[in-house]
């Protein structure tokens, strides 16, 4: 009997562990996807934010920018 708990508890727990990887996973894809602000650096390089303003400070101190900030979605 005691042999059965131990399995199911670790059952649980590998379980558990194994739905809050998925999920945060989906947070992290899903916070990407929000940010909608971006400029463009020198070479390939592209820095995207979740508000304009926010865009818009980081470009500002940036001194490889070489856009202004822009919205990705159109």
């Amino acid at each position: 009997m005691m042999m059965k708990s131990k399995i199911i508890l670790t059952l649980v727990t590998i379980m558990t562990l194994t739905l809050a990887l998925i999920s945060s996973s989906y947070s992290v894809a899903w916070a990407d996807s929000d940010k909608d602000f971006c400029y463009d650096q020198v070479g390939d390089g592209q820095h995207c934010f979740n508000t304009k303003q926010k865009c818009k400070h980081e470009q500002k101190d940036d001194e490889i920018a070489e856009s202004p900030c822009y919205n990705e979605d159109r």
